[in-house]
C-alpha cells in the first residue's frame, strides 16, 4: 500500500506499470509507486535498502534520485548499482539536513514498522517533501489472517523472513490503524 500525501490515498486508482526488464527485482509495491512520481522530479528514498526503487525511478522516471540508509551493506549495494547519493543514517534521528519542501517525494516503503519513532519521521517528511508515500505491509491482510487462523504463527515469507522473536519489525500496523493514524 502506497500513500501519497497530495496525491492521492488508494493506489488502486493507479495501474501498476509493467515491471521493468532493466530493474528485475522490483517488489510489488514499487510499479505503484513509479507510476506516482512524476519524470524529473527530485526524490528522497528514506530506508532505500539496496537501491532497487531507486535505480528504476532514476532510469524509468528521470527522477533525481538520494537515498538514506542504515546498512552498510545495502549502500555498498547501492554503490556497486552506479546509485552514488546514498548516505548512511538512522532515520530516527530525522531529516534536519534537509530544507522545507526541498524535494518532490520522500519515500519511506516498508521501514515505518521498524522505527523507533515513526511519528516524527512522518512529520519530517511533510516538511521536506512536496509529496510523501508510505507503504508497509498490512498486517491484517487476508493471507496473514488466514496463516495464523490455519497455523497459529507469526507468517514468514520472502518480503517479511524474520522470526517474530528476531524480527526486526517493531510497529506492526493495519490499513485502518495508518488512516486513523
Amino acid at each position: 500500500m502506497a500513500i501519497s500525501r497530495k496525491t492521492h490515498t488508494d493506489p488502486a486508482h493507479h495501474v501498476p506499470q509493467p515491471r521493468s526488464p532493466v530493474v528485475p527485482d522490483l517488489a510489488p509495491e514499487h510499479p505503484y509507486i513509479l507510476n506516482m512520481v512524476a519524470p524529473g522530479s527530485r526524490v528522497l528514498d528514506l530506508g532505500c535498502g539496496e537501491g532497487d526503487l531507486l535505480l528504476a525511478l532514476q532510469r524509468e522516471r528521470d527522477a533525481h534520485v538520494e537515498g538514506i540508509e542504515l546498512s552498510e551493506q545495502c549502500i555498498q549495494s547501492c554503490v556497486e548499482k552506479g546509485l552514488f547519493n546514498v548516505r548512511h543514517g538512522d532515520l530516527d534521528e530525522g531529516l534536519a539536513d534537509y530544507e522545507d519542501q526541498s524535494v518532490d517525494y520522500v519515500i519511506l516503503t516498508n521501514t515505518i514498522q521498524v522505527l523507533q519513532r515513526p511519528l516524527p519521521l512522518l512529520l519530517e517528511m511533510a516538511r521536506v517533501g512536496k509529496n510523501c508515500i508510505v507503504s508497509f505491509p498490512n498486517f491484517a491482510h487476508r493471507s496473514v489472517r488466514l496463516h495464523l487462523l490455519m497455523k497459529g504463527r507469526m507468517p514468514k515469507n520472502h518480503r517479511l523472513p524474520y522470526e517474530w522473536y528476531n524480527s526486526p519489525n517493531i510497529h506492526l500496523t493495519t490499513l485502518a490503524d495508518f488512516r486513523d493514524f
